[in-house]
């Protein structure tokens, strides 16, 4: 398992919204595209308004990865979302998932990673990615 965490803003606060996403992929054919894709959307990260950190983790040999961002409010996530090249991924992911892709959105009063915390939250996920 590769894993990586990048600390951009420690901006302390009461309350954090956070996001945690498994992304499973269907094919070996969509990997290449899939982590070209992933190096456009750290450079958006890297430049997000109101986010403080984010992680990846990957296991290559199941085509599987999980993130996690840490954001000062939801106002944030949500601009951060809409714009490129996070939304073209968005639209990309639909026939590059495997069954079981989803995300979660959670609040945290502490805004630290907790990868058990995330795992545990994304049984029950806010959304799951249809298969296209």
């Amino acid at each position: 398992m590769v894993e990586k965490v990048v600390e951009v803003n420690g901006a302390a606060r009461d309350e954090y919204f956070c996001v945690a996403t498994f992304l499973p992929l269907r094919r070996w054919f969509d990997v290449i595209p899939f982590l070209l894709l992933t190096r456009r959307i750290e450079r958006q990260l890297k430049r997000a308004d109101g986010l403080l950190r984010y992680g990846l983790r990957t296991d290559f040999a199941k085509k599987s990865f999980w993130t996690i961002s840490v954001w000062l409010n939801e106002g944030y996530m949500r601009g951060f979302v809409m714009g490129e090249p996070h939304s073209e991924a968005v639209r990309r992911f639909r026939s590059w998932s495997a069954p079981g892709a989803a995300f979660v959105e959670y609040r945290s009063k502490t805004g630290k990673m907790d990868w058990r915390e995330a795992e545990a939250l994304l049984k029950t996920p806010t959304f799951r990615y249809p298969r296209s």
